[in-house]
């Protein structure tokens, strides 16, 4: 009998090695990222940009500003008032981008779609564009003093939305 030291996660005995795991997983993406079309990839990479600024957003974003001495206030000029609501429907438009893109190539899904999948992720990727450059311009004209690498994640944002934007649009024009 073992010990409760000796149990692993990866225990094949129990059927779940990590590592046949992983491959499973890779084999499963690769499948999946075979089925889709050159536009539809183009897509499907604006969708981790749009994400990874809008963490990078979060993160670089931040700025502490001290107050008579006293105390330091710190304030996220990135997720701060209008501009916060726009990048949050930026980052939902790309992840409703990346939910349509799997739900037409995995496997057993049989979705009637109730327009063009084209139509679709042109009207979810131009939106996260708008609420890109939307949020963009709010931030230009709040004032104070943001720090400089917002912008990086502002430009994440909006090529992004731009890059899935113009891949959609070449897939609606495809068809």
């Amino acid at each position: 009998m073992k010990a409760d030291n000796e149990s692993r996660p990866d225990d094949p005995g129990l059927g779940t090695d990590l590592v046949c795991l992983e491959k499973e997983a890779r084999l499963v993406l690769q499948e999946l990222w075979a089925k889709l079309s050159a536009n539809e990839k183009l897509v499907a990479y604006g969708v981790p940009a749009v994400v990874v600024g809008w963490l990078a957003g979060q993160i670089l974003g931040s700025a502490s500003e001290g107050v008579a001495g006293i105390y330091t206030v710190t304030i996220n000029y990135f997720g701060w008032g209008n501009a916060g609501l726009f990048a949050l429907l930026a980052l939902l438009a790309a992840i409703v981008v990346g939910v349509v893109l799997y739900l037409k190539v995995a496997p057993n899904m049989n979705i009637t779609w109730p327009m063009p999948v084209g139509q679709i992720l042109l009207g979810a990727a131009g939106v996260a564009l708008i609420c890109g450059v939307l949020m963009t311009l709010i931030q230009i004209t709040n004032g104070g003093n943001p720090p400089m690498l917002m912008y990086v994640a502002d430009i994440l944002v909006i090529g992004g939305g731009a890059v899935s934007t113009w891949g959609a649009y070449q897939l609606y024009l495809a068809k």
